[in-house]
């Protein structure tokens, strides 16, 4: 059995090599020639399952990653902070405005319009962590005198807020007023009065069923009744608008009638007599038929039907 050539075995691999370098050189030019801006943040919280290379990203879309993770300590306060470097893609971003900043003031200017990274999950089963960017006014960096990149401030993430809202929670002052409501309510339990009426819970039940089933068919039978009284109605309403205009007439005639009366009983008895008081009672009395008769004449007119109800 002959052996390989080890020229030919060496020649095969430096081609082998060949073609990677000329692989990787031809898919990942883009990727090499691509700008990338460094940035800074520092998280005041723990950020494990941030990994480097972890996505940062703003509304989902991917910006960058984080390239590396460190602690700064001061051993004087026994304060810590995390500081999370991150390399972004500039050529992902597309800023609007009259003068749009260039690459080397990017991200100042985005911070400046309230930029901010916080902490997400990127998969509850693994744990991992990515940083988002968003839009949130208010926030401060960290300003340390040391750090020359430009520092993105970092907010609390929605865990991490929602921890420290328990702790403002007074659990000691939440627990007394549990047990005083349990108090409250077992008293209320042991209530005489309170296990009486749940007792007679059930007949109340059973008499309101019976009231309702009692209501239920007297609306029934009294619906037949009163479709019976709108068809009389309707037929009575027909007769009266044939024969009211006459009615109507006749009755505004007696009202002059009566007004004339009125009229010359004035003129004609002296006021401080004693006819004219019998007079004036009359007159009284032939008021109040007027009044009537006016009140008759006004619901004739509305309506018809008034002459044949006699009200």
């Amino acid at each position: 059995m002959t052996r390989p050539s080890p020229t030919l075995v060496g020649a095969f691999v430096l081609a082998a090599l060949a073609l990677v370098g000329a692989g990787v050189l031809f898919f990942g030019s883009g990727a090499f020639r691509e700008r990338r801006i460094a940035a800074v943040s520092f998280f005041d919280t723990s950020v494990a399952g941030l990994r480097g290379g972890a996505p940062v990203t703003i509304r989902g879309v991917p910006l960058g990653e984080v390239k590396s993770i460190g602690v700064r300590l001061n051993p004087r306060t026994g304060r810590s902070i995390i500081q999370v470097n991150m390399e972004l893609l500039p050529g992902m971003v597309t800023v609007y405005g009259a003068h749009p900043p260039g690459d080397e003031a990017l991200v100042s200017s985005l911070v400046q319009d309230g930029l901010t990274a916080q902490l997400v999950t990127q998969s509850f089963v693994t744990g991992l962590l990515s940083v988002e960017l968003a839009f949130r006014p208010g926030a401060e960096v960290s300003r340390f005198g040391d750090v020359t990149l430009p520092e993105v401030p970092t907010v609390p993430g929605d865990l991490e807020a929602l921890a420290k809202q328990l702790q403002m929670v007074d659990i000691a002052a939440a627990v007394g007023s549990l047990q005083r409501t349990l108090a409250s309510v077992d008293e209320l339990a042991r209530d005489p009065g309170l296990r009486r009426a749940l007792g007679q819970l059930p007949q109340m039940l059973s008499a309101l069923e019976r009231t309702l089933d009692t209501m239920e068919r007297e609306v029934t039978g009294s619906s037949a009744s009163l479709q019976e009284t709108l068809s009389a109605i309707r037929t009575l309403a027909t007769t009266l608008d044939r024969d009211g205009a006459s009615t109507l007439a006749a009755v505004r005639e007696s009202l002059g009638k009566a007004d004339a009366t009125l009229d010359a009983a004035h003129a004609l008895v002296d006021p401080r007599g004693r006819t004219a008081i019998q007079v004036q009672r009359a007159v009284d009395d032939l008021a109040v038929t007027s009044a009537r008769l006016r009140n008759l004449a006004e619901r004739v007119d509305r309506d018809p039907s008034v002459l044949v109800r006699g009200r």
